[in-house]
């Protein structure tokens, strides 16, 4: 059998079992992840060079490469989109919780970001205006529990630069945001790029003080 018929096997695979996603974070559907895991040896835990444009053109979903900490990278795919709620799946069942880019709650860690709690922020305003703004965030977790953890939390534009995408290179506003709790010497700097239509094409997020950093690079859009 070609690589090619095999692809299209395994995205059957993955249609059929579609229907049985669950919406809720905290539940894995396992006919989802059963079909995922069948694709894992081809695409997915594989340095980026093996992740490539025609791969993720053969994929019938909104897909993302997803590295945490300096582990390899490999496939998310989105499970389903609720309002500004975007819920996304690894082969093996982690989910993350999208909100405009930014993860907002995660299942399947061992410390999971539970919920995220901050004023309306808008981007648009950083680049338009060119100044810095503070915030206060809250972050809750699971393991250890742990309710409202403050964060300070300091954001600017710094510029527009070409930014090389997977299939791609794309000019894009860099955002550099910094969060601060001093209380348990948590200092981090999250950075995303931007479209001129606020679309987060790539981000390098910080969710918890337990776990390295999140790069994430959205390689097939979700529709609108």
């Amino acid at each position: 059998m070609s690589i090619k018929n095999t692809y299209v096997l395994i995205f059957s695979l993955f249609v059929a079992s579609c229907a049985s996603i669950g919406n809720s974070i905290g539940s894995v559907a396992p006919a989802y992840v059963d079909a995922y895991k069948t694709i894992k040896g081809v695409i997915v835990g594989y340095e980026n060079e093996l992740i490539t444009p025609d791969l993720i053109k053969n994929i019938p979903f909104a897909s993302s490469t997803l590295k945490i900490g300096k582990g390899a990278s490999g496939l998310i795919i989105l499970e389903s989109k609720e309002e500004e709620l975007e819920t996304w799946v690894s082969s093996d069942g982690v989910y993350l919780v999208f909100k405009e880019g930014r993860i907002v709650k995660t299942s399947g860690f061992f410390n999971n970001l539970i919920n995220f709690k901050s004023v309306e922020t808008n981007f648009a305003s950083l680049i338009d205006t060119n100044e810095s703004e503070s915030l206060v965030y809250y972050y809750s977790y699971d393991d250890p529990k742990l309710i409202d953890m403050r964060v300070q939390a300091s954001r600017r534009f710094v510029a527009k630069e070409k930014v090389q995408l997977i299939d791609r290179e794309e000019e894009l506003n860099l955002i550099e945001e910094q969060i601060v709790n001093d209380y348990i010497g948590w200092k981090v700097t999250n950075k995303f790029w931007i479209d001129d239509d606020m679309f987060v094409w790539k981000s390098e997020q910080y969710i918890s003080p337990k776990l390295p950093k999140f790069s994430i690079e959205v390689t097939k859009k979700p529709a609108s």
